[in-house]
């Protein structure tokens, strides 16, 4: 399953959770385009639960979609913030020291829970 909301101003929260479907992939293709055309930046959450593969076109189109906007990435996102369920224990901290997290233009930072993530939110330094 895949979601994507505006629960909070400023802060777009995609949900991924168990097996990705085709669909699931069309609407986080989606999803990610929706961003890329925002005229403010925001805070990006990124919540993963259980086996969340996405299949190889969903990693195709989500590779192509941020080549294409590798350059732009600060005009419509200030920050990701990432949580993950027991399954994915140490994968977020690894992706904040990654070598992918130091080319992007704002910090992707890890939290425990989406209450915690929303309490960075709140102190998230804005540009």
């Amino acid at each position: 399953m895949f979601t994507s909301s505006e629960p909070r101003h400023g802060i777009v929260l995609f949900e991924m959770k168990d097996a990705q479907s085709e669909a699931d992939g069309a609407a986080y293709i989606t999803a990610l385009h929706a961003l890329s055309v925002r005229t403010q930046p925001v805070l990006l959450i990124m919540t993963v639960q259980g086996h969340t593969d996405q299949d190889h076109e969903t990693r195709k189109q989500a590779a192509l979609w941020f080549k294409q906007n590798r350059d732009r990435l600060s005009a419509f996102l200030y920050g990701v913030i990432r949580v993950d369920d027991h399954d994915h224990e140490g994968h977020a901290e690894e992706l904040e020291s990654s070598n992918f997290a130091k080319m992007l233009p704002f910090p992707i930072k890890h939290a425990d829970s989406l209450e915690k993530a929303y309490a960075m939110a709140e102190n998230w330094p804005k540009r």
